[in-house]
């Protein structure tokens, strides 16, 4: 965590990448973040109502990494690391877990109320391929989902903290 501590958050950049919503079983994106001048990434997934047809529903939650901070034909994936927490009103969290680039993290249907911790190294960004430098995930439902309420948050830890920040979008 950056020597600031969250005060103030002027050791920290915090964004808002995904406005919550339902999204029900539709793959979607959050904004671009831009890892220039930053030295960490971490992405919070709040989950609210996730419903299923069946027990094998599940959310899967890639990390695209791409040239450019709008769509284009360089995103690739990239490998993270996550971890669930437990859901509100208990207080344990999930083991660190690494999540492939190709497949990501899957999180089962029964992870309603938690929240979604992925850490973004960017140098794996930058060695994923040359000049990718900014980042967004990919929250897809399988088609048993019915319900997914959903939100996210970008918080990095910049090279340059302080009052006024240099941007990250």
């Amino acid at each position: 965590m950056s020597q600031f501590g969250i005060r103030y958050a002027e050791g920290l950049k915090i964004l808002p990448i995904l406005t919550p919503a339902d999204i029900v079983a539709t793959a979607t994106y959050t904004a671009y973040v831009d890892l220039d001048k930053i030295n960490w990434a971490t992405f919070l997934v709040s989950l609210g109502s996730v419903a299923s047809t069946d027990s094998t529903g599940e959310v899967v939650i890639t990390v695209e990494a791409s040239t450019a901070g709008t769509s284009n034909a360089t995103e690739g994936n990239v490998s993270f690391q996550y971890r669930l927490s437990a859901a509100v009103g208990t207080d344990t969290m999930g083991a660190i877990t690494s999540a492939t680039a190709a497949a990501g993290a899957a999180i089962n249907n029964t992870a309603d109320n938690t929240v979604v911790v992925i850490d973004v190294d960017p140098s794996v960004v930058a060695a994923s391929a040359a000049d990718r430098r900014f980042v967004r995930l990919l929250i897809t439902p399988t088609s048993e989902i019915t319900a997914t309420v959903v939100g996210a948050i970008a918080i990095m830890e910049p090279r340059y903290p302080g009052n006024a920040i240099p941007s990250s979008t």
